[in-house]
């Protein structure tokens, strides 16, 4: 699963050049002509990309928020004027860069505590928590076993990068194991003994 989202990504021009060459390709194959469209692509360690995924939809992952901190685009907006027939500014207006982490739970069980969630403020736009105390975790294995995001932002990308790894990791949960965890780990252990 996706436990962040960096951009801009610069990409050497000739692999950017390939990027965009197979991103249109997939899109024109697959027939969106009006509005939004996202792909994602692997670009392997000669520079060749594989389109992996495409949807007539915005990005998801607060890729959208991204943008808008990063580059100073609105695509909510920018959507919206498309599905109007109104011209759409899409053209960067800011020079930035943006990365979105997520927190999730080491294992399943019920959150009971956490500590060190960033708060907003000048380079930190966005914190959401939806997970209150007392509901159950699963460990992380899908997008929706997210507890949590915030977003960083600032004019470096390897200063961002390096910020936002490690407000995510002064992050702090407790998490009880579901009931019967213990017993089972207790049970094993004792057929190991046994044999």
């Amino acid at each position: 699963m996706e436990t962040g989202h960096s951009l801009p990504a610069h990409l050497p021009p000739a692999v950017e050049a390939a990027v965009y060459r197979e991103v249109n390709l997939a899109i024109e194959a697959v027939g969106i002509q009006h509005g939004a469209s996202h792909t994602e692509v692997i670009v392997d360690e000669r520079g060749r990309c594989t389109v992996i995924e495409i949807a007539a939809r915005l990005a998801a992952g607060h890729i959208g928020l991204l943008i808008q901190h990063a580059l100073g685009m609105d695509v909510f907006t920018a959507l919206l004027d498309v599905a109007l027939g109104h011209p759409a500014a899409l053209a960067p207006t800011a020079g930035g860069y943006a990365a979105v982490r997520f927190i999730t739970s080491p294992h399943a069980g019920r959150l009971t505590s956490v500590t060190g969630l960033p708060t907003t403020g000048p380079g930190v736009p966005f914190v959401r928590w939806r997970t209150p105390t007392g509901a159950p975790v699963h460990a992380a294995g899908a997008n929706a076993h997210r507890l949590g995001a915030f977003v960083v932002t600032g004019p470096d990308p390897a200063e961002v990068q390096e910020r936002a790894d490690r407000m995510c990791r002064q992050v702090r949960l407790h998490v009880e194991p579901p009931p019967g965890a213990l017993d089972q780990v207790r049970s094993a252990s004792t057929a190991r003994i046994a044999e």
